[in-house]
Parts: C-alpha cells; sequence; structure tokens
C-alpha cells in the first residue's frame, strides 16, 4: 500500500470513535455536502447496483437503500470504518478495498452507480483512478463524486506534490479532521483541472458545481450552521461532479 495511503488508514483507524462521534454534529456533513449529494443522486434506484467508493461509516447508505438499489457494495482501506458501517447497515456488502485497485477486486462485476462522498482528493493521480472507476462502472453508468473545492483546500501547500504521466500536478497538504484524523490529501489547482480530468477518462460531464448550504428554518445547530453559511459563501468548500460512462 502506498506511503500517504497507509498513513491515511491508519489515522482513521487509530481515531474511528472520535471521527464518527464528530460527524453526528457536523455541520458541513449535515447542511452542505450530504444534502447536495442527495439531491443530485436519482430519485429512483430499483434495479441498480451501486458501488459506494469510501464508503467511511456508511453515511450515505440509508439513502442508496431508501432509492431502491438492489445491490449495494460499500469499499474503503480503513478496516475500522467498515467494521463501523457493517454494524449500522444491513443488506450491504462490505470489502476492504484500495480504490486504485478496483477494477482488480471486481473484475467480472460492473455497477450501475459509482457514489464516491469526499474520498477522490485522497488519490494522487485521478488519471489512474478514474480509469479504475470508468472499469467497473456498465457502458452509460452513472458517477457522483464529492471532493475538496481547490479555492478553500488548496491553501496552504505542505511542499510535497504529485505529477503523473501526463504532467498532471496535484498539490499535497495536511489537514487535521474533526475527532483529530490527520490526513494527507492531493488537491487539483483548479475546478477546471478536476472536470479535464473527468473528460481525458472518457467521462461525459452532466454537473460540475459547488454546492450551497441548504435553506433551514430552525437549524440544531445554529450557530455552526451560521457560520458554515457564511463560510462557503466567501469561499466553497466542496465540488460535486456527476457524469456518466
Amino acid at each position: 500500500m502506498r506511503e500517504h495511503v497507509e498513513h491515511n488508514r491508519e489515522s482513521y483507524n487509530d481515531h474511528v470513535d472520535d471521527w464518527v462521534g464528530a460527524m453526528e454534529t457536523n455541520a458541513g456533513r449535515i447542511y452542505l455536502e450530504k444534502p447536495a449529494m442527495e439531491a443530485v443522486l436519482p430519485e429512483d434506484l430499483s434495479g441498480k447496483s451501486v458501488l459506494c467508493v469510501g464508503v467511511g461509516s456508511g453515511d450515505e447508505l440509508s439513502c442508496v437503500k431508501r432509492r431502491g438499489a438492489s445491490d449495494v457494495v460499500g469499499i474503503d482501506v480503513s478496516e475500522e470504518l467498515l467494521r463501523v458501517a457493517r454494524g449500522k447497515h444491513s443488506g450491504v456488502t462490505f470489502r476492504h478495498v484500495d480504490m486504485m485497485r478496483a477494477s482488480e477486486v471486481f473484475d467480472a462485476e460492473r455497477f450501475d452507480v459509482v457514489y464516491s462522498s469526499l474520498t477522490f482528493h485522497y488519490s494522487q493521480d485521478w488519471d489512474v483512478l478514474l480509469a479504475e472507476m470508468k472499469d467497473v462502472l456498465v457502458e452509460g453508468g452513472l458517477i457522483l463524486v464529492s471532493t475538496h473545492h481547490p479555492g478553500y483546500w488548496g491553501r496552504n501547500p505542505t511542499g510535497g506534490e504529485a505529477v503523473n504521466d501526463r504532467g498532471v500536478c496535484l498539490a499535497e497538504h495536511e489537514a487535521t479532521l474533526p475527532g483529530g484524523v490527520d490526513i494527507l490529501y492531493y488537491n487539483h489547482p483548479s475546478t477546471e483541472s478536476v472536470l479535464e480530468a473527468f473528460e481525458h477518462a472518457g467521462f461525459t460531464v452532466l454537473e460540475g458545481f459547488a454546492p450551497s448550504v441548504v435553506d433551514v428554518e430552525n437549524p440544531e445547530l445554529p450557530g455552526e450552521y451560521a457560520a458554515l453559511r457564511s463560510k462557503n459563501a466567501d469561499t466553497p468548500l466542496f465540488f460535486i461532479v456527476k457524469a456518466t460512462a
């Protein structure tokens, strides 16, 4: 396993309980990223197979199953996050898989939908990653991805970088997430670069946008909600891409 992947895996494993607890009251999750992803996920997934990449503790699984998906598979590099997800969600197949090698694991299986919540920025090379995703999708299949917005998360790089075979350069960053999870992640220089990666891989981009905080009259976390609205309006936190194979 690559060094940065092992670093992130160990950090999530070591802080899993604190991470899961922190996410229960995380305003960005509750009022921004999860609602935005659910809004662009098809309402009817009846008879569809869905691969959740970087499934973590499984936040998206209730929504995916509620919309009728017939076969749901969740993959992650963190064994401890998968343990939590298994305990919370039945009727889902969980696999300990590095997303950069997904096609090796699912060599004879194809999915109708790939759903990935805030995971792609852990990859040093989106050309390789998106080729893997295209390999595990049926022709015309849907991919839905949320990732860090370069405008916010691209600040204060550590000085490292990852350059792929095409010369696409991703800057390395460090961050400490809620719950004390220390991560290394890799940012594209712009949202245009993110979209170009999808197009280079042969996907047809349907949407690429920075989501807004949902309108809530009486939020359960009023202080955090107000701060999140102000922060995201000033500099968007996330970027979502919806595309077809």
